[in-house]
């Protein structure tokens, strides 16, 4: 029986990003769990111990969420005790959210992306490091630009030649 030859993978900076992020966040899920915590919520968490008493609009902004995904994101970390939810004074409509003692204990962890980014730069310089977040920066700004109706679908084989 013969063994197949591993199929060989176009180049492309879509599939390195997916799975860089996967392998990322699999690694961040690990370093969190022995704090029962996701990723997630340390996003949420990190915003509140620099200004406590967030609006749930801001968290969402601040989180990349949209509101309702981090409402349900802020509903498990009222269950597990880390934060509250109180109506905002100046707007009834508005939910404040504000660290409990459990969640201000976790505080040690404010320095986690630094972590991880330490161990995902480790063997690149600080000069490509700059380089390397400038360019992300544009990627992202660049498929930002490239969503919506707006995209033709001719445009994509082209994108695609340039990493040949």
């Amino acid at each position: 029986m013969a063994t197949k030859k591993p199929l060989e993978r176009p180049c492309s900076l879509g599939r390195i990003l997916t799975f860089a992020t996967a392998a990322t966040g699999a690694m961040c899920q690990e370093m969190l769990a022995r704090h029962d915590l996701t990723l997630a919520q340390w996003v949420i968490l990190s915003a509140l111990w620099r200004r406590d008493g967030m609006l749930v609009s801001e968290i969402a902004d601040y989180s990349g969420n949209n509101a309702p995904a981090a409402s349900r994101i802020i509903d498990r970390m009222v269950e597990g005790g880390l934060v509250t939810r109180e109506p905002a004074l100046d707007d009834k409509r508005a939910v404040r959210v504000n660290l409990t003692p459990h969640g201000w204990s976790l505080k040690h962890l404010e320095d986690f992306h630094e972590r991880v980014n330490a161990l995902l730069l480790a063997g690149i310089s600080p000069e490509e490091t700059e380089t390397l977040i400038r360019l992300l920066n544009q990627v992202d700004a660049n498929a930002r630009r490239a969503t919506g109706p707006a995209m033709d679908p001719g445009q994509a084989g082209e994108v695609n030649n340039s990493l040949k």
